[in-house]
């Protein structure tokens, strides 16, 4: 800039110093006013497509989560149900009587608690068997039932042993109504066996979870032709499904496979365009028009005084607007650098960090056992690995105000306990004994044995619980049953009970001894033989 005005010597001449005085206002004015706000709309636009484009992929991901959460319900349902040697007895044994059916099939709901996990899950499965001693009804149908419906068609057709489908059937007054149905081929331990479980998923409660995530924008699950689901229109499942041409304006698309059925996530209603996301940065852009207007105005009213002075002032004038200039676009760059920053900061939640994956590790290994419920026993050493990913989650929690310390006989690594039980013990002790605490506690798991019995010991330092809740809680633990988990309360601890008394045919004995700002201990104890041979 000074070379500009080096170049004039002399007297000062009013009209070679209006066209300088336009050259420098095109040049440090107009032309940097352009420039700066061309990369100011361009990063506007650009932070602003990146963040959006974050938000949609995060709402895809969760519904897709929460899709493949509902559906796995069913699935692992309808894999323990394949797997089962006890089902394929069941369903294959030649029954001398309706009565001895009946019996039987009393009895087999008695051993699985099939109607309790169904219940609770809100599903319901039929068996369909060409086993002609079976009495045909409730859960259990003749497979000529079957034979010509659309979906057992789409079985045979299929080639799948495990899939979705998507139907619809006839409910009350005649009216249609949405099912969602995933069907298990029953040929584990006979290949080409026609027996089929077809489980029903609630389509109503489905779409409900998907409401309630609450996201923005609409997103649409389909496949090549209709509509399935959604978390707003075309979910009314009183209708019969809409075609996917119904769909307009799609922001982003993510196809995906559930077991079989080739499905993809549709979001709607995320406008994309340059002047719709400069809209929603007015704020932004006022700020940038004031400064369009009122520096060339500030820079010609000082243009002005200085055309009125000597060319050498005007040299340090237009300077000391240029430096302006650039104090001012420094001041915009870091409202854009922590929007850059934060866009970073919603991808890297995508990423494992060292220390946060092991946390993950430690939580996934626990959320594994929630969902794959392949057996109800397990070894106690297998349990104890989850009473350890869990300790080790919360010690990630509560730093040095937690310790713990695990102490198992070798003889007692290879009995079979009720699986998750121990760990809901170890939760309770952390939850209502370390929790509330202030100073450093310790949880101890002790298990040991003598020739008749195993004595299970879960201790705590932690706050301890009142004489009268103690004495209410240990009564729920020695009386546990089935009614009880429909109350509220600690439920869990009457869970681990109820399964433990169930498969030590009520051999197992509970104590607990608790003091105020000391701790609590529970005793188990379970004679020796009924963990050897459990199954």
């Amino acid at each position: 800039m000074f070379k500009l005005f080096s170049k004039i010597k002399g007297r000062f001449n009013p009209t070679e110093s209006r066209r300088r005085l336009v050259v420098l206002y095109i040049i440090f004015v107009v032309i940097p006013i352009i420039l700066s706000d061309s990369l100011i709309l361009t990063s506007i636009y650009n932070t602003e497509q990146t963040v959006r484009r974050h938000h949609l992929e995060n709402e895809a991901n969760a519904i897709h989560y929460t899709f493949f959460n509902q559906v796995d319900q069913a699935a692992k349902l309808g894999s323990a149900i394949y797997s089962s040697l006890y089902v394929d007895r069941f369903i294959h044994y030649d029954y001398e009587s309706g009565l001895d059916y009946y019996n039987s099939y009393r009895q087999f709901f008695d051993d699985t608690l099939l109607h309790l996990v169904t219940s609770q899950s809100g599903m319901n499965f039929k068996i369909y068997t060409d086993n002609d001693t079976i009495i045909n009804g409730a859960e259990f149908q003749n497979i000529d039932k079957a034979k010509g419906t659309d979906w057992y068609n789409y079985v045979m057709n299929s080639g799948l042993k495990k899939g979705l489908y998507f139907d619809t059937k006839i409910g009350p007054n005649k009216s249609i109504l949405r099912t969602i149905y995933l069907f298990q081929r029953l040929n584990y331990y006979e290949y080409d066996s026609p027996n089929v479980m077809l489980i029903e998923i609630d389509y109503a409660q489905f779409v409900e979870e998907l409401e309630n995530l609450n996201y923005e924008f609409k997103a649409y699950i389909c496949d090549d032709d209709y509509i399935l689901m959604s978390n707003g229109k075309y979910s009314n499942v009183a209708k019969d499904y809409t075609s996917v041409d119904n769909l307009h304006d799609i922001s982003y698309t993510q196809n995906f496979e559930a077991y079989g059925k080739e499905l993809q996530l549709k979001i709607v209603g995320a406008p994309t365009s340059f002047w719709y996301i400069l809209k929603n940065r007015w704020y932004q852009l006022c700020f940038m028009i004031l400064i369009n207007i009122a520096l060339p105005l500030f820079v010609s009213d000082l243009m002005h005084t200085t055309y009125k002075n000597k060319l050498k002032e005007q040299e340090t004038v237009v300077a000391r607007k240029n430096a302006e200039l650039l104090a001012l676009h420094s001041q915009i760059n870091p409202h854009f650098l922590f929007n850059s920053l934060e866009s970073i900061r919603m991808h890297s939640l995508l990423k494992q960090e060292n220390e946060t994956a092991k946390m993950v590790e430690h939580l996934a290994k626990l959320q594994r056992q929630y969902t794959e419920w392949q057996q109800d026993n397990i070894y106690i050493e297998t349990e104890l690995d989850f009473v350890k990913a869990y300790l080790n989650l919360q010690k990630y929690r509560f730093g040095d105000r937690l310790s713990f310390e695990i102490d198992v006989e070798d003889d007692c690594r290879k009995l079979l306990i009720p699986k998750l039980t121990l760990v809901t013990f170890v939760e309770n002790a952390v939850v209502h004994g370390i929790e509330s605490k202030t100073t450093p506690g310790w949880i101890f798991v002790r298990i040991s044995k003598n020739e008749s019995k195993v004595t299970i010991e879960i201790e705590d330092t932690g706050t301890g619980i009142p004489e009268e809740e103690a004495e209410e809680l240990l009564s729920k633990m020695r009386s546990a049953n089935i009614d009880m988990l429909k109350e509220k309360g600690r439920v869990g601890i009457v869970n681990a009970c109820l399964r433990l008394k169930m498969i030590t045919d009520n051999n197992v004995t509970f104590d607990l001894d608790s003091e105020l700002g000391t701790g609590t201990l529970v005793q188990i104890c379970i004679p020796v033989d009924k963990l050897e041979g459990v199954n």
